[in-house]
């Protein structure tokens, strides 16, 4: 707890007044609002959270605020306002903050034009290729005698999701062995390969893996298809944007790079 109070006494510096806030504390003249407050829990871990979150436990937090009011005037009248290691601290945290906001803007500012997102698009189609996925259906078995006898009972007429659930000793059996769907590279090997051989609902020969036997079958497929450029836009406004982003800053340390002299001791 007390690393807890500690980092809630640095962020202090962090919470902007507002003028709308609503004043639930003072201690001489400083105030605590509930402006305050609410951010200040935002910044706890959400244990603390949950632990301040009813009215009696916001009271509590409010009563911890004004002990470091207190101990913040108490540290300021014997002058650790100008103390040398705050003043150093101070400086790290301060050169922080403009480096962050800095960024903030100048990052902003780097948007990606449509023309440029569908330029992409056509050159990197590639990059937007769905795979081929199949929909399956399996029953897991320890032996492959036990495999066999399952894909038996089927073959006589049995409802495979029903042999699923009886049998199958994987987490899918409950569910009637449904894996939903899934591409080759999504499963070990030997179950990908055959997955993907099969055509629509016939059952595969027992399957080895290192999991046991399994009886497959495919009921869905779908071919591997490039997303249109709607459905991909938003993966590629963000791949774009960060493209971008990340030239402007190589470039900018490059150029501060000539501008400064830099030495690594």
């Amino acid at each position: 707890m007390k690393k807890i109070v500690l980092g809630i006494f640095i962020s202090l510096m962090m919470v902007l007044p507002s003028a709308h806030a609503k004043v639930v504390a003072t201690v001489d003249n400083l105030e605590i609002t509930d402006q305050e407050v609410d951010a200040r829990l935002q910044q706890l871990p959400p244990q603390y959270q949950n632990a301040f979150s009813s009215e009696d436990g916001k009271k509590k937090f409010v009563d911890q605020l004004t002990q470091e009011k207190l101990l913040y005037l108490q540290a300021k009248k014997e002058k650790y306002d100008s103390n040398a290691e705050v003043l150093k601290q101070l400086e790290q945290i301060k050169q922080t903050l403009v480096i962050r906001q800095f960024m903030a803007d100048a990052l902003a500012k780097l948007t990606a034009t449509e023309g440029e997102l569908k330029t992409y698009y056509d050159e990197n189609k590639a990059e937007f290729m769905d795979k081929a996925k199949v929909k399956a259906k399996h029953i897991l078995c320890k032996t492959e005698e036990e495999a066999k006898a399952a894909k038996a009972r089927v073959l006589k007429g049995e409802n495979f999701e029903d042999v699923a659930k009886e049998l199958s000793t994987g987490p899918s059996g409950k569910n009637g062995g449904d894996l939903g769907w899934f591409s080759k590279a999504q499963m070990v090997p030997e179950f990908g390969n055959t997955a993907f051989s099969l055509e629509k609902d016939v059952l595969s020969e027992p399957v080895k893996t290192q999991f046991g036997y399994h009886i497959i079958k495919v009921y869905e497929k779908k071919d591997a298809e490039t997303k249109s450029f709607e459905d991909a836009k938003a993966d590629l406004e963000k791949k774009v944007n960060t493209d971008k982003q990340k030239k402007y800053m190589d470039d900018m340390i490059q150029k501060l790079k000539k501008e400064h002299v830099v030495i690594v001791h």
